[in-house]
């Protein structure tokens, strides 16, 4: 999708240069939802055991998102000076405070439910961690080519060097509230700083930062990067059809479906809402093409990864899984809605197909 500095150069623009905007966003929905649906399938029947899906899940957890992270990291233009296509400021510091805002939403909403606090934090996680490498890459690189890809990337850096550190300490004091309920809370936060320091997706985030600063955002030697590489490529595959396998036999009834279409809609409009009305003018810019990047970001469904943390951490993995899954198949009319292109080339689409079935018909109707 991007070359090694992370640039599409022959993705198409907003303006109508891409031609295809509508149908690249389609097609990229439309492999992940197969991919979930490879993988429901192959456990329903009986292809797969739980145990595949369990170690598919850690794969991706502790091993290629880790990956992923460290090499689109280390090179990345984050540092003031660095060459590179950078992204304003101001338009990042909207885009986290929307995720920001949605985080501590949905924990609210989990004590409000009574849930506990490791629930509460894995909710605050799937309303603000994005399912970039599936969907937002290839979309943001056909919308926003260049701009979108560096917003993606320097996006990921805040929510995975804070909300996700805050979500993975609450998951931690969780258990470490029921199974050390006599000792002191210095010594249960000790703990709990230490395992979150160690957890592979903080030490990722932090050797990425150390290797771009030191040697000043330098290209990775060609063997680790290629290592890197393969192992990105599975991430995919492997972390949307282990949430396909999660899904049978779950205990989800119509009635407790009600709670992931909430977080559903948290996910999808919060952020957008946050950054139009709130952070925008707080931050002082106005500038349209930015506000629809960020909406159309902010659009983008849970990432899987949120859902291997639920269930490595038991913290109602159903319900999460459940959200992803809904989040991915609602993402759609949510970005049509949030960008002109995709409304435009649907409307197109729509007028296209409506003349084509006047003639196959013989009826035509004049408007």
């Amino acid at each position: 999708l991007v070359d090694r500095e992370g640039v599409r150069v022959e993705a198409g623009t907003m303006d109508g240069g891409g031609g295809g905007m509508l149908i690249e966003f389609l097609f990229a929905i439309a492999k992940a939802l197969g991919l979930i649906g490879f993988g429901f399938l192959a456990r329903s029947f009986g292809y797969t055991t739980p145990q595949v899906g369990a170690g598919l899940s850690e794969f991706v957890g502790k091993i290629a998102v880790p990956c992923a992270l460290f090499r689109s990291l280390s090179t990345l233009p984050i540092f003031p000076g660095q060459d590179g296509v950078a992204v304003e400021l101001n338009v990042l510091m909207c885009g986290f405070m929307g995720k920001f805002v949605l985080f501590f939403t949905a924990v609210l909403l989990g004590v409000l439910l009574r849930k506990s606090l490791a629930t509460c934090a894995v909710f605050g996680l799937v309303c603000s961690l994005s399912n970039d490498a599936a969907l937002g890459l290839p979309i943001l690189n056909t919308t926003h080519p260049k701009v979108g890809t560096s917003l993606v990337f320097l996006m990921t850096l805040p929510c995975c060097s804070l909300l996700l550190p805050i979500g993975l300490a609450m998951c931690e004091m969780s258990k470490k509230s029921k199974g050390r309920a006599k000792e002191g809370f210095f010594s249960v936060l000790g703990v709990t700083l230490s395992r979150v320091l160690k957890q592979p997706l903080i030490v990722s985030v932090g050797l990425a930062v150390a290797y771009n600063f030191s040697t000043d955002g330098a290209k990775l030697p060609r063997v680790v990067d290629q290592c890197l590489e393969s192992v990105m490529g599975s991430l995919v595959v492997a972390a949307l059809f282990s949430l396909g396998s999660s899904l049978v036999n779950t205990n989800l009834s119509l009635d407790s479906m009600l709670t992931p279409l909430v977080l559903v809609i948290l996910k999808l409009a919060g952020p957008g809402l946050v950054c139009r009305y709130s952070a925008a003018p707080l931050f002082g810019f106005d500038s349209s093409s930015s506000l629809e990047m960020l909406s159309l970001y902010s659009a983008l469904p849970a990432a899987p990864i949120v859902w291997a943390i639920a269930r490595e951490q038991k913290a109602d993995s159903d319900t999460i899984g459940a959200a992803v899954v809904i989040g991915t198949l609602l993402c759609g009319p949510a970005m049509v809605l949030e960008n002109d292109g995709f409304r435009q080339e649907a409307q197109q689409l729509a007028l296209k197909l409506f003349q084509q079935a006047q003639d196959y018909s013989g009826v035509h109707i004049e408007f």
